[in-house]
């Protein structure tokens, strides 16, 4: 009879265990983990070929002040990166030779940053990954996480999603990739 009690106890001590571990899975976990990847994604995506050998960047825009440094860009439409002299137009005035810069690849950002993510989450949520924007130079990215648990729930995930728009918890992280000046 005792045994039995004891048995019972155990497994009732291992559902409280349980249910406290999961509840103190918090949302700073969560904004931890999207820090943590973020950067280390813009950290693999650094394209060091064309920090070595340079690029030509072309601003489109012509309200940019092309002076003053950094350059600020408002979107990825001010701009576009030209690898090879080959492909620069006639329009050769607008582009600057930077040798020494940092830029990232956006593929590479975005496959890094995912497979980051998706090694480290929490099985018994749902997580909507949009990756905003990615601006190569100046390296800027912006990634929004939407967080649902599923504890109770056998619905597909994306209508989850759709029907309870109330119930995510959103994390959002705007980074910036700095460089040391010597």
């Amino acid at each position: 009879m005792w045994a039995v009690f004891i048995f019972i106890l155990g497994l009732f001590g291992i559902f409280l265990i349980n249910t406290f571990g999961v509840i103190t899975t918090t949302n700073q976990q969560d904004y931890t983990l999207l820090k943590n990847a973020t950067e280390a994604a813009m950290n693999d995506a650094i394209d060091w070929a064309s920090y070595r050998a340079g690029f030509y960047l072309c601003v489109d825009n012509s309200s940019i002040d092309k002076t003053k440094r950094p350059i600020n860009f408002k979107s990825k439409d001010d701009y576009h990166i030209v690898l090879n002299t080959e492909f620069i137009n006639e329009n050769v005035s607008n582009c600057d030779y930077l040798i020494g810069e940092i830029k990232i690849n956006k593929e590479v950002f975005i496959e890094s940053f995912i497979r980051r993510y998706a090694n480290n989450i929490n099985n018994n949520k749902s997580y909507q990954i949009t990756i905003q924007d990615v601006i190569e130079y100046p390296p800027k990215v912006s990634v929004r996480i939407d967080t649902l648990n599923t504890y109770n729930s056998v619905e597909s995930r994306t209508e989850e999603f759709d029907l309870n728009p109330d119930y995510r918890i959103r994390n959002q992280i705007d980074s910036i990739l700095e460089e040391k000046v010597n």
